[in-house]
C-alpha cells in the first residue's frame, strides 16, 4: 500500500512538472532568422526527438511484457543506445547554436530544444514509474521462477529511471549556465528525486524486514523442510540487494543536487552492515554513528536484564564445569595410578589431561546452549575448520598420531634414559606432539614424536637390571688363571654387583698385542655407571699391584741386511741384521 501511494505521488509530480514546462517564456521581440545551416540542424534535432519518442513508445510497450531475458536485454540496450544518440545529437546542435554569436535568437532555440528534450525524458519517466509499479504488483503474485525474471525487469527499470533523472539534471544545469532562471524547475526535480528516494527507502525497509523474518523462520524448520522456503528467501534477498544498489545510485544523484542524504546512507549501512555500501561523507558518518548509538541505547534498555541473567547463568555453569573437570581429573588420576592398572606415567598424564579438557569443552558448549546460542553453525564451522587445519598441519597431525602410538605401545616412560630421534638422554615429559629429552650434559631437546616413532628407540632403563660389558687386555706373558682369579675377586667384592645372574669372566680374543678378557657382571639399572667406573678403576690398581701388564698396541719388525751392487758400479749398501721393536 505504501509503495503504491509513493509511486502515485511520484507519477503526479512528474505530470505537473511536464505541464509547467510546456509553456516556456516567449521573448518580447521576434528573433532574427537563423542561418540556413543552423535552421536545418535545429529542425533535424527537433524531428529526432519526435522520431525517438515514437520508437521509444513501441519498445516500452514490449519491455514490461516480455518474459525472455534475451529480448529484455536487447530492448534495454537499444533504449540506452537511442537515448545516448538523441542526447549527443541535441548536444551537438546546442554547441553549434552557442558558437553563432551573430544569431541573436540562438538562445531561444537552445531553450526550446532543452525543454523538448526534458518533455521527452518526463514522458519516459511517467511510463517507467507506471510500469515499475506494475512490476512490483506482478512480483507479489509470481512464482519463485517468475520472481527471478521480474527482479531482472525491475533492475532494468531502476537503471532506466536513473539515466532519465541524470539527463534532466544536466539539462537544467545547461539552462542555468545560460543565465536562465530554472529555480522552480530545479525545485520540482529535487522534489521528484527526494520522493523517489523516499519510496526506495520505504521499499528497502519493508523487504529487508520480510527477508529477516524469512531467515528467522528458516532456522526453526528441519533441514528436509527448508527447500521451498529457502528458494523464497533467496528471491527476497535478491530483491533487497537490487533495492540497495538502486538506492545507492539515487543517493549519488541527490548528492549532485546538494540534497540531504544522511538518512538514506544510514539505512544502507543498517541494511547491509557494510559502511562501504553507503556513499561516504562526514555528515553520513555522523548520522550513522548517531543512529547506531540510538539503536544501541534502545537495545540495551530492552535487553539489559536478560543479558545480565544470561551472563550470570553462563558464569555459574562455567564454574560448575571447572569444578566438575577437577573432580574428573582426580577420579581418573586415582584410577590410572592404581597398582593394578599398570599404566605408564605418560599414559596417566594423558588420560588425566584429556579427561579434564573434555569436561571443560562440553561445559562451554552446554553453557552456550543454555543462554540461547545456536550451536549448529558453531559445530559446522568447527568441522570445516578441522578439515582446513588438517590439511595445513599435516606434519603436526603426523606427530599427534605418533604420540598416540607411543602411548599405546609404551616403548619408554618419563624418567627413562633413551636414545631416540638422534638424541640420547633422560625423558623429561611428553605431549601428543613432541617429547622432551634432557641429555647427560643437561641440554634439553624437544624431539617431534614422528621422528622418534619413525626410527629405532633404544631404552637403556626399561629393565630393572642390566649387564655391564667390559673388556680388559693383558700381555701374552701373564698367566690366564691368575688374571681370571683377580678379575673374579674384583667383581664379586663390589657391593653393587648381583650374584644372580652370575657374572661372566672369560678369555674372549687373542688380539695382536694382548689377550682380551670379557668381564660382564649384572647390576641394578641405577648402579650401571657406578659399577662400570669402579671396576675399571679397580682393575688398573690391582693389575699394577699384582704385576699384570696391560699392553699397548705394538708391532715387531725384522730387518735383514744384504749386499747388492748397483748396475753402474757404485758402492754397496747394507742394513745391519737384527730385531727392532717399534711401539
Amino acid at each position: 500500500m505504501l509503495r503504491t501511494l509513493l509511486l502515485s505521488l511520484f507519477f503526479c509530480s512528474l505530470v505537473n512538472a511536464a505541464d509547467n514546462q510546456d509553456s516556456p517564456q516567449e521573448p518580447k521581440a521576434p528573433p532574427p532568422p537563423l542561418t540556413a545551416e543552423l535552421q536545418k540542424q535545429y529542425k533535424t534535432a527537433s524531428a529526432a526527438i519526435k522520431a525517438t519518442e515514437i520508437k521509444m513508445k513501441k519498445m516500452e510497450a514490449n519491455w514490461g511484457k516480455t518474459q525472455s531475458e534475451v529480448n529484455r536485454d536487447l530492448i534495454q540496450q537499444q533504449t540506452s543506445v537511442d537515448i545516448n544518440l538523441l542526447t549527443k545529437q541535441i548536444n551537438d546542435t546546442i554547441k553549434q547554436l552557442q558558437a553563432s554569436p551573430a544569431t541573436i535568437d540562438a538562445p531561444k532555440r537552445i531553450v526550446d530544444l532543452v525543454h523538448a528534450e526534458n518533455r521527452f525524458f518526463e514522458q519516459r519517466l511517467t511510463f517507467a514509474s507506471t510500469d515499475l509499479q506494475n512490476l512490483f504488483a506482478k512480483y507479489e503474485h509470481a512464482t519463485i521462477d517468475q520472481q527471478v525474471l521480474t527482479i531482472f525487469n525491475i533492475d532494468d527499470f531502476y537503471h532506466y529511471i536513473n539515466i532519465l533523472m541524470v539527463e534532466r539534471e544536466k539539462n537544467l544545469k545547461l539552462l542555468q549556465s545560460m543565465g536562465i532562471d530554472v529555480t522552480d524547475q530545479e525545485d520540482e526535480l529535487n522534489q521528484e528525486i527526494t520522493l523517489y528516494a523516499d519510496f526506495m527507502a520505504s521499499f528497502l525497509r519493508s523487504n529487508a524486514r520480510q527477508n529477516s523474518l524469512l531467515q528467522d523462520e528458516l532456522k526453526t524448520l528441519p533441514a528436509d523442510a527448508r527447500s521451498t522456503l529457502e528458494a523464497k528467501a533467496a528471491s527476497q534477498n535478491r530483491l533487497v540487494q537490487s533495492a540497495v544498489a538502486n538506492l545507492k545510485d539515487v543517493v549519488m544523484i541527490m548528492e549532485d543536487q546538494d540534497l540531504p542524504v544522511e538518512q538514506y546512507n544510514e539505512l544502507l549501512f543498517k541494511t547491509t552492515g557494510n559502511l562501504a555500501e553507503a556513499v561516504f561523507n562526514l555528515d553520513t558518518m555522523k548520522a550513522v554513528v548517531a543512529g547506531l548509538w540510538v539503536d544501541l541505547t534502545a537495545w540495551l534498555k530492552s535487553n539489559i536484564s536478560s543479558m545480565l541473567s544470561r551472563i550470570i547463568l553462563f558464569v555459574l555453569l562455567m564454574i560448575g564445569a571447572v569444578l566438575l573437570a577437577r573432580l574428573v581429573r582426580l577420579l581418573i588420576s586415582r584410577a590410572v595410578t592404581h597398582k593394578k592398572a599398570g599404566f605408564s606415567t605418560l599414559v596417566q598424564d594423558f588420560f588425566i589431561k584429556v579427561g579434564g579438557n573434555i569436561v571443560i569443552i562440553f561445559g562451554v558448549l552446554f553453557s552456550l546452549a543454555q543462554i540461547g546460542w545456536d550451536l549448529t553453525p558453531v559445530l559446522t564451522g568447527l568441522g570445516v575448520a578441522g578439515i582446513v587445519i588438517g590439511f595445513a598441519l599435516q606434519d603436526t597431525l603426523s606427530n599427534f598420531a605418533s604420540g598416540m602410538m607411543i602411548l599405546i605401545y609404551r616403548p619408554f616412560d618419563v624418567g627413562d634414559f633413551v636414545e631416540a630421534g638422534g638424541v640420547a638422554g633422560k625423558v623429561g615429559k611428553m605431549s601428543l606432539v613432541n617429547t622432551t629429552i634432557r641429555t647427560f650434559d643437561n641440554q634439553v631437546f624437544m624431539v617431534p614424536n614422528a621422528k622418534i616413532w619413525g626410527e629405532t628407540i633404544k631404552n637403556m632403563t626399561a629393565e630393572r637390571i642390566r649387564r655391564v660389558d667390559m673388556v680388559f687386555g693383558v700381555a701374552y706373558g701373564d698367566q690366564i688363571e691368575r688374571v681370571e682369579t683377580i678379575l673374579c675377586d674384583i667383581v664379586t667384592s663390589h657391593p653393587s654387583t648381583l650374584k644372580t645372574p652370575e657374572p661372566m669372566i672369560k678369555v674372549h680374543v687373542l688380539n695382536e698385542s694382548s689377550v682380551d678378557f670379557i668381564v660382564r657382571p649384572w647390576v641394578k639399572t641405577d648402579d650401571y655407571w657406578d659399577v662400570y667406573w669402579d671396576i675399571t678403576r679397580e682393575v688398573k690398581i690391582r693389575f699394577d699391584r699384582e704385576g699384570i701388564t696391560i699392553p699397548f698396541p705394538q708391532r715387531e719388525l725384522h730387518f735383514h741386511g744384504s749386499e747388492d751392487k748397483n748396475k753402474d758400479g757404485n758402492g754397496t749398501g747394507s742394513f745391519p741384521s737384527g730385531d727392532v721393536n717399534i711401539a
